[in-house]
């Protein structure tokens, strides 16, 4: 489906992660996020069809022994966490959020330890410490105002994307990195469908203000991130050092912060340059990718 050599791969899913957070965010004033969500993964879905009948994966994703791991990948991986953060960013900024996602490598740390049994260094805990010290600075800052709400809600949602990692590695290996990214984009429609009919019936009618801003960032959301960008990082991963690849995309948030600032979204602080600063030192620490790489 796409052939380009890993290292441009990951550089696009990189660029791909940074702005999903900026485009949801000027998506945000005019759409119900479920609904926006819903939409993005229908778009990408549609995408991935020719793939999907061309080579037959059609049959690999309805496979009986498949579909409830894509199923749980696409629900705890896109559907729940992904509205979640748009929730969030009516509250917050597109760049505390890409900084508190770091703080998914402490819930790694923790179901590796309870469910794996396994102790963490002391590096991986000194890394902890600074991301955690990174994101106390971002709340901190938000005090009492409502940036808090969203930046704890931001917070509480990033376990879902371990368990949706823990799914996708019972996987069979012989999937291809583009039919990965279709089940992600595809199965999370399920939840997604759920969750729309429950807020149509329970809180009234969903928000859709159609305009061209509305349309744009459906647009980026859907082949951008869900469609170009995952299939990009699983092709990336299935094909270069995973180590490498982590740590291109760990630094993605730079680029959040660059465009955020740019667009208007979001400005200057010591406190988010400071956090910024931490957060990915330790989230490098944690993952021993610096090492890692450098061993390579």
């Amino acid at each position: 489906m796409f052939t380009i050599k890993p290292v441009f791969a990951v550089w696009i899913a990189w660029f791909a992660t940074a702005a999903n957070l900026v485009v949801s965010k000027f998506a945000v004033p005019y759409v119900t996020s479920a609904l926006f969500i819903l939409l993005a993964c229908a778009v990408a879905s549609a995408c991935f069809v020719p793939y999907l009948y061309q080579t037959g994966g059609w049959k690999t994703l309805l496979d009986k022994k498949i579909w409830p791991q894509c199923l749980a990948m696409g629900t705890f991986g896109t559907a729940l966490p992904m509205t979640i953060f748009m929730i969030a960013l009516n509250y917050t900024t597109p760049v505390n959020g890409a900084i508190l996602n770091q703080f998914e490598i402490i819930y790694s740390l923790i179901l590796s330890a309870i469910l794996l049994k396994e102790r963490p260094t002391i590096s991986q805990i000194g890394g902890s410490l600074l991301i955690l010290l990174g994101v106390g600075l971002l709340l901190w800052q938000a005090g009492t105002t409502v940036q808090l709400k969203g930046d704890l809600m931001i917070m509480g949602c990033l376990w879902m994307f371990q368990l949706s990692h823990i799914f996708a590695k019972k996987l069979p290996a012989h999937m291809e990195p583009q039919l990965i990214a279709a089940a992600r984009a595809l199965f999370a429609i399920p939840a997604l469908l759920v969750l729309v009919g429950y807020l149509a019936v329970f809180q009234g009618p969903l928000q859709f203000d159609s305009n061209a801003t509305l349309w744009s960032m459906l647009f980026l959301c859907a082949v951008v991130n869900y469609f170009l960008g995952n299939t990009f990082w699983y092709q990336a991963i299935r094909h270069m050092d995973l180590s490498k690849a982590t740590a291109i995309i760990l630094s993605y948030p730079v680029m959040t912060f660059a465009l955020s600032v740019l667009l208007g979204q979001d400005k200057i602080t010591v406190f988010k340059v400071l956090g910024m600063i931490l957060a990915m030192g330790g989230a490098y620490i944690v993952t021993g990718m610096v090492k890692q790489g450098e061993n390579k």
